[in-house]
């Protein structure tokens, strides 16, 4: 059971991580803003949006979230939420479908840089893992929107908790704004933070565990890399590349299953805590959570039904030789 001191002890210590993760978030969600100014001021964002834009219409989507999405991808989900205020002013009332795709695309494709530069230290191709997460974000859009327009569902306003306000048209009154943003997040960051205990506390993490490890058997992970999936699942993928690279250097899994593995966490990683925090977008947490989960098992089984054939090709011409 827990006390009175034990909830106490557990929100500073979520205000404490809050704090730490915070400061290596700001500085770059700060460089993004003001650049985001400076276009704004100069009327540019809609052509730097312009390369997205026709991607973002395809999937039912304002051409001006092409800047929300690249900021995900170059920089982070944070970067992407700080500019969401600003970006709902230009665009009309998002629906609860637009607002799950946005969301979806987000969780399968962000953070590009850190992520490739971190599969390629698996020993994995780096431009494989960009190019499956860009087509399998494209293709969840595609198919959310798609299922939308057929079914008619997800079609009301969607619930932004992200206040987007008109600015001041002052220096200081923009100043003033985008300080309230960032208030924002940090609140946002530290609930994420204490879920996360939350989690932990409850064991939450063993019970999914439990319920994927048989599904990962499926998609051809072997024993040894289940539990390695398993913390890229729920806890994110710095975690759980971090267990793989160590797993591979000791040869405690294969090549065959660092691929698997960290393909399928690729497309769905840290499930629990990057979901609740896009579903402030106002997107529905079914599509977030269960489109990106089935995409990432349907994609995962078929990539690993083509390495199987490759390496028995491969085997078979060794044999031969």
């Amino acid at each position: 059971m827990f006390n009175i001191q034990t909830i106490v002890q557990g929100l500073i210590n979520s205000i404490k991580d809050g704090v730490l993760v915070c400061k290596r978030l700001f500085p770059m969600i700060i460089s993004v803003v003001v650049f985001v100014k400076i276009l704004a001021v100069l009327n540019l964002i809609q052509y730097v949006a312009m390369p997205l834009g026709p991607v973002m219409e395809t999937m039912g989507l304002p051409a001006e979230f092409g800047l929300v999405w690249a900021a995900a991808m170059l920089v982070n989900i944070y970067s992407a939420l700080a500019l969401i205020p600003s970006i709902l002013l230009m665009v009309p009332a998002m629906s609860v479908e637009q607002m799950t795709i946005l969301g979806l695309i987000i969780l399968i494709a962000h953070s590009m840089i850190l992520e490739t530069k971190i599969a390629g230290q698996c020993g994995l191709n780096m431009t494989f893992q960009v190019v499956l997460r860009l087509l399998s974000a494209w293709a969840a859009g595609l198919l959310v929107h798609y299922m939308c327009l057929t079914f008619g569902f997800w079609q009301g306003p969607a619930t932004v908790l992200f206040e987007a306000k008109n600015s001041t048209p002052t220096f200081w009154g923009w100043v003033l704004s985008e300080c309230y943003n960032l208030v924002q997040i940090f609140i946002i960051v530290c609930a994420v933070m204490m879920c996360n205990r939350l989690i932990n506390a409850l064991k939450i993490s063993d019970a999914v565990g439990c319920i994927l490890s048989p599904i990962l058997r499926i998609l051809g992970i072997s024993k040894q890399a289940v539990n390695i999936v398993i913390v890229g699942l729920v806890l994110g993928i710095l975690y759980g590349s971090g267990v793989i690279i160590q797993a591979v250097k000791e040869g405690r899994i294969n090549h065959a299953d660092a691929f698997s593995t960290m393909s399928l966490m690729s497309l769905a990683h840290a499930l629990i805590e990057d979901t609740v925090l896009l579903a402030l977008l106002g997107g529905s947490i079914w599509g977030l959570l269960g489109v990106r989960l089935v995409l990432a098992i349907v994609i995962g089984a078929g990539i690993n039904a083509l390495y199987s054939r490759k390496y028995q090709s491969v085997t078979a011409e060794k044999g031969t030789a």
